[in-house]
Order: C-alpha cells, then sequence, then structure tokens
C-alpha cells in the first residue's frame, strides 16, 4: 500500500505541472474549436499536444536535475562521513601511539620503530582508501651506510615494496634527493616520469602515480613515506599535505629512536680539546 500510495504520488508530482501549465491554454484555445474546419483544429489540437510534450520534457529534465543533486549531496556527506572517521581514529591513533612511543627508552624506541611506521602507513592507507584505488603506502628508513632505503612499514593494498639500493636508477635518484630534503614528488603517470626510460625492461611496477615525502627533522633525513595507486592521476593536492603529516609524525619517532650524540665536553659548557 505504502509503495502504491508513493507511485502516485511520484505520477502527481509530474501530472499536476502539466495540467497547471496546459489547462489555461486549453481552456483559451477551446472557442476556436467550434464550427472550425477539420484542419484547422487538427492544428490547434496538435499545437497543444507538442505545448503538453514540452511541458512534460520539462518537468522530467528537473526532477531528473532534484535527483542528481540529492545523489551528489548524499554521495559528498557519505565521503565526509569516511574521512572524518579515517582522521578521528586514524590519524588521532598515531598521535596516542606517538605519546606511548615516546614513554619508552631509546633501545625500546628502536625496537617499536617498525611497528609505529606500521600503524602509520596504514592510517594514511585507511584516509585514502575512499578515492584511491588500491593505495598503498610505505615507509622507508636509510640504511646505516646510506646506501639504500629499506621499508619497514607498509599499509593498504598490495605487498610491502623492495628496497631502493645505490647503483640502480630509482635507488640513486630516491637517496640524493632523501639526503638533500628535497620537496614532495608527486608523479601522476610514470609512462612520464623522467626515469621510466632507465628502467629495466622486465622492471613493472604496481603503480602508475605515486607520492612521495622525505622522512626528515630539522638537517637530518631519516628516509621517505610514499603513497601509490595502479590507478593515473590518483592524488590530489590534499593528499600530498596528508601524506606530509604523516610523514612529520614518522620523522619525531625517528628522532626519539635516533636521539643525536651530543659532546659531552660542549654539554658541560666548555670548549671542547683542539
Amino acid at each position: 500500500m505504502g509503495q502504491g500510495n508513493g507511485r502516485r504520488g511520484r505520477a502527481g508530482d509530474v501530472a499536476l505541472p502539466i495540467v497547471a501549465a496546459a489547462l489555461p491554454t486549453a481552456v483559451f484555445q477551446l472557442p476556436n474549436l467550434v464550427g472550425v474546419p477539420v484542419g484547422r483544429a487538427w492544428l490547434v489540437v496538435s499545437g497543444l499536444v507538442v505545448f503538453v510534450a514540452v511541458v512534460l520534457w520539462q518537468v522530467l529534465r528537473a526532477r531528473h536535475a532534484a535527483r542528481a543533486r540529492a545523489s551528489a549531496e548524499e554521495t559528498g556527506a557519505a565521503a565526509l562521513a569516511a574521512y572524518e572517521v579515517a582522521v578521528q581514529y586514524g590519524f588521532g591513533q598515531i598521535a596516542t601511539r606517538l605519546a606511548r612511543f615516546s614513554g619508552h627508552d631509546p633501545v625500546v624506541r628502536r625496537t617499536e620503530l617498525s611497528a609505529f611506521a606500521d600503524r602509520a602507513a596504514a592510517a594514511l592507507a585507511f584516509y585514502l582508501l575512499p578515492h584511491v584505488p588500491d593505495v598503498r603506502a610505505n615507509v622507508y628508513l636509510l640504511a646505516p651506510a646510506l646506501d639504500a632505503l629499506e621499508p619497514i612499514g607498509h599499509g593498504g593494498a598490495g605487498d610491502t615494496a623492495g628496497t631502493f639500493r645505490a647503483g640502480t636508477p630509482y635507488g640513486d635518484r630516491n637517496l640524493e634527493w632523501v639526503l638533500q630534503g628535497g620537496p614532495p614528488r608527486v608523479v601522476g603517470d610514470r609512462e612520464s616520469d623522467v626515469d621510466a626510460e632507465d628502467d629495466d625492461p622486465e622492471f613493472e611496477p604496481r603503480w602508475r602515480s605515486y607520492v612521495a615525502v622525505v622522512v626528515r627533522s630539522e638537517d637530518y633525513s631519516f628516509g621517505m613515506l610514499t603513497v601509490d595507486s595502479p590507478a593515473p592521476d590518483a592524488f590530489v593536492d590534499l593528499d600530498v599535505r596528508n601524506v606530509a603529516v604523516i610523514a612529520e609524525f614518522v620523522a619525531t619517532a625517528c628522532v626519539l629512536a635516533f636521539p643525536p650524540v651530543l659532546d659531552p665536553v660542549s654539554a658541560a659548557g666548555t670548549e671542547p680539546v683542539r
């Protein structure tokens, strides 16, 4: 019964505007049909039919536009809710975990750094998932010899990425960029990437677009944070800023895990022995 009432209501929403628009015209033209030749009467009736058809088309188009606007509003509200959940439960958990991380001594922090990096990568991937297909996030740490970037954290689709090593096109390029603390790197399509032509012919990465940010604190680089997707142009400017925010969290954890060693003589307030 409810569905029948709904259908009658929708039919009425379409019929009433048509009747309201066509009835005055029909009443005005009705006297012109009395005692006129059939040909002229047919022209008047045909004009009324065309008029009703135009009104019907306009009413249906307006209803379609209204439904499209309502659908867009619902989609936008759902996307906003997803982002709010990601920020609240994803980024919020990272801040809470970082506070707990700071309570450990440096030795424990170093052993827990990989777990923190995993959580950071997972939170970032969860945030991007609603609008980036098959998104993957990875955290890399510089090797002690500064000759490799080794993955220590992973989140999202796909497997953990491999190590970037010195002596390979992407390895040399990324190592130089990380050590210099370069700006965020955004590639919308790897086919236009400057090093794609130098790839090994058998190298087939899963990503088509990516964002990479150096994990850095002041003048010291610890590694990099990347997000990638098999889809081209998958990331927007807001995504780049949020990747940078998570990279700052990871950089803070790295500073806590690898605190700078102060010269004991300088720390005592005296000049070092020359």
